[in-house]
């Protein structure tokens, strides 16, 4: 699915550090994590190598996290980069 989008940006995705794909507010997938900031039931904070990660919602629980990349579930409200 990733690569069939990065057909359409052609070149632009060469310098991207991080990706977030939101499945219909319930499922949220993020590649290019460096730390765990916070972790709780309405809120995860994420630093990725640039930007501070930010998704508030309700229920969000971890179903993956490796060292890079991290799989939430749960109704997700909002998902701000700073």
């Amino acid at each position: 699915m990733l690569a069939e989008i990065e057909k359409f940006m052609n070149d632009a995705n060469s310098s991207i550090s991080f990706r977030i794909v939101n499945i219909g507010g319930k499922n949220l997938y993020v590649e290019g994590i460096k730390n765990v900031v916070d972790l709780s039931e309405n809120q995860v904070q994420l630093q990725l190598k640039k930007h501070l990660l930010t998704i508030q919602g309700q229920g969000i629980k971890v179903k993956y996290l490796d060292k890079s990349t991290c799989v939430l579930q749960g109704d997700i409200f909002s998902v701000v980069t700073k």
